[in-house]
């Protein structure tokens, strides 16, 4: 098992002369696509569609609640509330993702303040700028990886000490991925700013105070909007509105853990371990390509509306690049994989993608479960 102590190393990762040629191969081609064909890696009139797409919709989903026409009919307020729901993680996808990535414009305020939806859909985008960021870093590396942190509620990782519980988890695990967004909304964000003194390997963190106040604010103007001020106006009984607020969270929770889920921890990945000076024997980019997969990538609608999560390969070797481009850019990635002998993993559909997370969910919640390491990448010399 791996030692306790590889939260507290400074991971570096080390490629050889072949497999540095691969990512700057890369890096060329990806270039010249955007200088040949006159483009931005930021936000293009597609991207400015989605997001005011996602205005409108948020606005025009809440004033037919708040119009109260749905209060005698509380099936259909639980369905109106659902979808409300839906357009939040369609906001966390589609334009706080690449804004907290700095991906959306080249202007880092623009970036700063559409990162602020996080807030306004309940979540706190300064922590989610920390906690992602050390996600994206060291995926799937024990310690560090904070999705692979759970407080020994899951095993997402062989590293994770074992609890009887784990053998159960590959049918629990479905059911709280459910409560996720509920989780997020009244209790992660708390949790982390006054629970927690680290994120990853950084410890003794200090939050700066102003974070403080837009935590509170933050979740002032989300309880205010979809839930105190429903209570207040329309004629629903309160219990009603309130279990309308909980169903928002739970389908488009589920929904949102999976699709982040899959593409990460599933049979077939690897969990890369740090020698004892924190190095890791692979270049950060085909460190990715051995822990990561995409799923269903010819699917435009799907794409659309998961804000190119689903490609998500590309994502982690090119994130300051808008979503937008990642169909082209991954059909660029792939090529430079084939022409030097590198896998590419993918999943054709959805359904294929969940499948393997039941089966490494399976396989961890035995104790003695082992996992690749390493992956075909790692032997090029």
């Amino acid at each position: 098992m791996i030692k306790a102590t590889t939260s507290a190393k400074r991971v570096r990762f080390k490629g050889n002369p072949r497999k540095e040629l691969f990512i700057q191969d890369l890096r060329k081609r990806v270039a010249n696509y955007f200088d040949e064909n006159g483009i931005s890696p930021y936000a293009n009139t597609e991207m400015y569609l989605k997001t005011a797409f996602a205005m409108v919709s948020w606005i025009a989903t809440y004033a037919w609640i708040m119009s109260d026409t749905l209060s005698e009919h509380p099936i259909a307020l639980y369905l109106v509330y659902l979808l409300l729901g839906y357009i939040h993680i369609f906001i966390a996808f589609n334009i706080m993702h690449d804004a907290t990535h700095n991906a959306y414009s080249s202007n880092k305020y623009v970036n700063k303040i559409l990162g602020y939806s996080m807030d306004f859909i309940g979540g706190n985008q300064y922590l989610f700028r920390r906690m992602h960021g050390a996600h994206h870093g060291y995926v799937n590396i024990h310690g560090i990886d904070v999705t692979l942190e759970t407080h020994g509620l899951f095993r997402f990782t062989p590293d994770e000490p074992w609890l009887p519980r784990h053998k159960y988890q590959h049918y629990y695990t479905f059911i709280l991925y459910a409560l996720a967004m509920l989780q997020w909304a009244t209790i992660k964000d708390f949790k982390w700013f006054f629970g927690e003194a680290h994120i990853g390997n950084q410890k003794n963190i200090k939050h700066p105070l102003k974070e403080y106040v837009i935590l509170f604010i933050g979740k002032t103007v989300f309880y205010g909007l979809t839930l105190v001020l429903p209570i207040i106006f329309l004629s629903a009984p309160w219990y009603t509105i309130l279990g309308a607020w909980v169903f928002m969270h739970v389908l488009p929770g589920l929904t949102f853990a999976l699709i982040f889920q899959v593409t990460h921890v599933y049979d077939g990945t690897t969990y890369p371990i740090p020698d004892d000076e924190g190095n890791i024997d692979n270049n950060y980019a085909l460190h990715v390509l051995e822990t990561t997969a995409d799923f269903s990538r010819h699917s435009r609608l799907g794409s659309w509306l998961m804000g190119g999560i689903n490609i998500h390969v590309i994502h982690h070797i090119l994130p300051q690049v808008c979503h937008v481009h990642y169909p082209a850019l991954t059909k660029i990635l792939k090529e430079t994989c084939d022409d030097h002998g590198i896998e590419y993993q993918e999943n054709r559909t959805f359904w294929m993608a969940l499948k393997k997370h039941y089966q490494i969910l399976k396989h961890l919640s035995t104790p003695d479960a082992t996992v690749p390491r390493v992956g075909k990448s790692a032997s090029l010399v």
